[in-house]
């Protein structure tokens, strides 16, 4: 009820006084004048520009030279296209994933001063590197790895570091 009240009021206020309605309308009318203005006034701004160019050139020398400015943005935009398609190709066979686990092979040595890393690209292929360090001496092994895997036996330390850097690719 309270609703009816209001709109009821609202009405006999909008419309007992129609100089609120046309104030409200003439308002609005107005906005819309000023945004349709400036548009209008850009795009004489830019056929203005357009026009200048070709009364020192002439009409069809413009158009053309812009036909043929299109074109060779156009090659070039090609160009750029397979560029960019050539540096992603050749970006898979770069070094994407690292993984790298730290341990003691032996017991006599602490600060898990051995580790094994595996540097692979996209497809999971690269290389695992092991290196064990002990006190009397240290040794380097390296694997290579094919699509995550290698063909020679690779110990927890390996699979592991291997796991991380096919995670890092995915």
């Amino acid at each position: 009820m309270e609703l009816f009240t209001l709109l009821h009021k609202m009405n006999e206020f909008l419309f007992g006084k129609p100089i609120y309605v046309l104030i409200i309308i003439f308002a609005v009318t107005v906005f819309l004048f000023i945004i349709v203005n400036i548009r209008v006034n850009r795009i004489l701004r830019a056929s203005r520009n357009l026009f200048r160019e070709a009364e020192e050139k002439g009409l069809d020398q413009t158009l053309i030279e812009y036909i043929e400015h299109i074109r060779l943005m156009e090659h070039k935009l090609k160009k750029l296209g397979d560029l960019v398609e050539d540096i992603h190709n050749a970006s898979r066979r770069h070094l994407q994933g690292v993984g790298i686990v730290r341990f003691n092979a032996f017991e006599d040595t602490g600060g898990n001063q051995s580790f094994a890393l595996a540097l692979l690209d996209s497809k999971g292929d690269g290389v695992a590197l092991s290196s064990l360090y002990g006190r009397a001496e240290s040794r380097i092994f390296a694997k290579p790895v094919k699509g995550g895997v290698s063909e020679y036996n690779l110990s927890d330390e390996e699979k592991t570091a291997i796991q991380q850097a096919l995670l890092i690719n995915s």
